[in-house]
């Protein structure tokens, strides 16, 4: 009796899982879906097929569709007016647009909110005093309301903690028949094993050559259409690669050093980063420079300084990889690029970013790696 009361409580959990909107440029078709062919290919077979798995995890960096395929997916399963064998959701019928705005009542979201540094356990099994009666794992299981099944879309999935993740273990192994559940995360390594054995993994990579040049502008395409008052550069293919090769395959850092002209900060942090022994009061002057000269809004400073140490992980990438050519290995490089890695750790868990400044330029002079149990 207790479970079929909490399945008419969907109003109140309603408040909590949808109704988000994602900033990803819109897809009106798959064929809007730059560089992932294969994985079209692999999602029309299996839905086809009635082989569509119920646990999904969309894995790859940044920017490179993974939103935009999950909310066409759901076009695709929710229209109105085209079946989901036909893949080709109409984009404009009162079901695509609901999906498009996340009002869809049979479309489910939850993502970590931007004052937390992880998503918190009320959104996926409701608040303490109404436990497994609200949140996301509870929504999935209610009957759809206007479709014929629900689909439910966990953002942020690198943002959960151990006790949320075995929160959703069960509801990802047994999902519901008339639902799809789909995870999004940068990678599978920042995925708790238990939850990547419960979910079929579809794995997106940068595209390379046109198709990642191509992806990089709808990027900065999308970008101004919603800052009409700014305007952007024509870029060269030569300026398009060099962002996304600074950036390592994030398309939103990518996006960021395209429109803010990274060559300025790339030219002075590595001739900084070259010297044997690289001088942390350099290292912090010139990284708190940058900073300021963008903005004092702490989310802007934040991502700033996320494209601050793409290039620097590139700088010792490049360098690694010349020492291979060489035959040659330097452990302190090698240290200095985890160093540099673990801070994109310490950016997404809140970190004070003049503190986090000061420990980096540190740590690069002594070589080490950053590790400090766990505080790093």
């Amino acid at each position: 009796m207790a479970a079929k009361k909490a399945s008419t409580s969907s109003p109140k959990a309603a408040k909590t899982t949808r109704a988000i909107a994602v900033d990803a440029p819109p897809l009106k078709s798959w064929n809007d879906l730059i560089g992932h062919d294969a994985l079209i290919t692999g999602l029309t077979a299996a839905i086809r097929q009635g082989r569509l798995g119920g646990s999904l995890l969309f894995v790859g960096p940044n920017g490179v569709g993974k939103t935009s395929a999950a909310i066409l997916l759901t076009q695709t399963l929710l229209c109105e007016r085209s079946t989901a064998r036909d893949m080709a959701p109409c984009g404009e019928c009162p079901s695509c647009v609901q999906v498009r705005v996340g009002t869809h009542p049979d479309f489910i979201q939850v993502r970590k909110p931007d004052d937390k540094t992880l998503i918190p356990l009320e959104l996926l099994i409701g608040p303490v005093d109404a436990r497994l009666q609200e949140g996301f794992c509870h929504d999935v299981h209610l009957r759809p309301m206007q479709a014929q099944r629900k689909v439910a879309i966990l953002h942020d999935a690198d943002f959960l903690n151990e006790e949320g993740a075995n929160c959703l273990l069960k509801t990802l192994e047994e999902p519901p028949a008339n639902a799809l559940i789909i995870l999004i995360g940068s990678s599978e390594q920042r995925q708790l094993p238990t939850i990547r054995s419960r979910c079929q993994v579809l794995r997106f990579q940068t595209p390379p050559g046109e198709a990642g040049r191509a992806l990089l502008r709808k990027q900065l395409d999308h970008y101004q259409s919603q800052h009409e008052e700014e305007s952007l550069p024509t870029m060269s293919d030569d300026a398009l690669d060099a962002a996304i090769e600074l950036s390592a395959g994030d398309m939103h850092v990518a996006a960021r050093l395209a429109r803010g002209g990274g060559e300025q900060i790339r030219e002075a942090l590595w001739n900084q980063l070259a010297a044997p022994v690289p001088d942390p009061t350099a290292i912090v002057r010139l990284i708190n420079g940058h900073l300021d000269s963008i903005s004092k809004d702490v989310p802007k400073r934040r991502a700033a300084l996320r494209d601050v140490f793409s290039i620097a992980v590139q700088h010792y990438r490049r360098q690694l990889r010349s020492d291979a050519s060489s035959g040659e290995y330097d452990p302190a490089t090698h240290r200095r690029l985890d160093r540099t890695l673990r801070t994109f750790r310490e950016i997404d868990r809140s970190a004070n970013l003049g503190t986090l400044v000061d420990c980096y330029a540190s740590d690069l002079t002594l070589a080490a790696t950053g590790d400090r149990g766990a505080i790093g």
